[in-house]
């Protein structure tokens, strides 16, 4: 079937004449089997959005395995003597994105906090004289992309992981408005973080007014500033800011948690600087006495994060910036030995071209999670790696970890349609200023996998909201849906 005779290639070639597509970049490749059922500019390298979760989430599936976990390390300095130790408790992290998280498969805090209080109790630790230390080195820095934009580095979407995290390394404040022309309240919920110091330089608006209030925080220093104008008259929003001090606020939750329990800890809490010292007070980087070497301590024990399928479902169930980055991170750790942002677009690369992917030319890799504008990936290339992805060993976790219509970021996506075509699609969703894009799977009605379609849906350079753009390309996933 020439994809030029299908009632979705006219409908498609419809739309793309039209506005608000015409004045915009669309490429589009969607296939059965041999058949091509649908093809627009499908070679074109384009900026995916959270597309780029796709590869993430499939690579890291191949190449660490769908039951690997994550491992947060309890170690020391010092001995034990009579149920006290005599030195530094450090909790070394290994990554583990789940800590404190509100995604459906993190434990609660206080399962995560009693296996590490388990660890303590095996080794007989009853008192500590040193500091409890979060050791965040098993990434390397910067633990952010310098291609992010500057607005989404104070939200939840640019909050980077390092090797020991806490609520996925952000903070969550309540805003409501203020008089007119005045400062909104901006009230923190959690994590509390009294060694932060903020200013609220934001502004209420008139009733009917954009909320644009935003946040910038800097990781040289306990300090953060709001900006921007909330309306008047508005319900009180919930904001995600980004906490650049995820590595301290683990290990202050968990100093706390053991003063709780009755157990002394002598030298309070304490992170490691990027300058490689044990670091009390977050004003002084430069200062203090050098962390220990991490093949020094003396491990006492582990815990294990939930299995890595899992973490890849509310990954792509929820869009979810922070454990995209964290597996993004973990590939280069797996491919060479060693981790850092630049090491993970190499390791990308190398395992697509392992998959015979032939990833040059075909796309550009900057990041895990598609916050980055210098990504580039091609229909064809999504295309290919989704039928690589379906024909592979972890197919069944890679697919069920899609959401279809109705779930996760898809919640809203294909609300008319009938049932028995909603309940056939799996896809991935991205989206950003100027960018929409839907790319995965339309399950067989026969329930042969040989007629699976796979298809990649990109926009850019779209001048119209979403919202206007939605419905034609929610269209063309139907009429794929329907292709004989």
């Amino acid at each position: 079937m020439a994809a030029q005779n299908t009632a979705t290639q006219k409908l498609l070639s419809g739309y793309a004449g039209k506005e608000p597509l015409r004045s915009g970049i669309v490429g589009v490749l969607a296939v059965r089997g041999a058949d091509t059922l649908a093809q627009m500019n499908r070679s074109m390298k384009m900026v995916p959005a959270s597309n780029m979760k796709l590869l993430t989430t499939g690579l890291a599936l191949i190449n660490l395995g769908a039951d690997w976990q994550f491992r947060t390390t309890l170690s020391c300095t010092g001995e034990i003597r009579d149920g006290v130790l005599e030195g530094d408790l450090y909790i070394v992290g290994g990554g583990d994105p789940t800590t404190a998280a509100q995604t459906a498969c993190a434990d609660s805090l206080s399962v995560t906090f009693a296996n590490w209080k388990k660890i303590l109790d095996d080794n007989g630790i009853k008192a500590i004289r040193g500091a409890v230390v979060g050791d965040p080195r098993f990434f390397g820095r910067p633990f952010i992309d310098p291609s992010w934009q500057a607005e989404d580095l104070g939200s939840i979407d640019g909050a980077g992981p390092s090797g020991l995290n806490f609520f996925g390394n952000s903070q969550l404040f309540l805003v409501s408005p203020g008089p007119l022309g005045k400062a909104p309240k901006i009230e923190l919920q959690y994590p509390d973080t009294p060694w932060m110091n903020y200013v609220n330089s934001a502004v209420t608006s008139a009733s009917g007014t954009p909320n644009t209030i935003y946040y910038l925080g800097t990781g040289f220093g306990p300090f953060g500033e709001f900006l921007g104008q909330f309306p008047s008259g508005r319900q009180p929003y919930k904001y995600y800011s980004t906490n650049s001090f995820g590595t301290y606020t683990c290990a202050y939750f968990f100093y706390n948690y053991l003063i709780s329990l009755g157990i002394p800890v002598d030298g309070g809490y304490a992170d490691i600087s990027p300058q490689g010292n044990i670091r009390s007070d977050l004003l002084f980087s430069d200062v203090g006495r050098s962390a220990a070497p991490q093949e020094a301590l003396r491990p006492l024990g582990f815990a294990l994060s939930p299995q890595l399928w899992a973490i890849v479902r509310d990954t792509n169930f929820d869009s979810n910036n922070f454990y995209a980055e964290t597996l993004f991170n973990m590939l280069s750790a797996k491919r060479f030995g060693k981790s850092s942002r630049d090491l993970s677009d190499d390791a990308e690369m190398e395992m697509l071209s392992v998959l015979g992917l032939r990833p040059a030319g075909a796309c550009v890799i900057r990041d895990g999670s598609g916050l980055s504008r210098k990504n580039y990936v091609s229909p064809e290339f999504f295309v290919r790696f989704l039928r690589r992805m379906h024909g592979g060993p972890v197919r069944d976790y890679f697919v069920s970890s899609l959401p279809g219509p109705g779930q996760g970021t898809l919640k809203y996506r294909l609300a008319g349609v009938q049932p028995e075509i909603r309940k056939r699609v799996r896809m991935k969703s991205g989206s950003m200023n100027g960018v929409l894009c839907f790319s995965g799977y339309i399950l067989p009605a026969d329930g042969k996998r040989e007629n699976t379609v796979f298809f990649s849906i990109m926009t850019n350079n779209v001048a119209a909201p979403g919202s206007a753009v939605a419905p034609m390309l929610e269209d063309l996933i139907v009429s794929l849906a329907l292709e004989q």
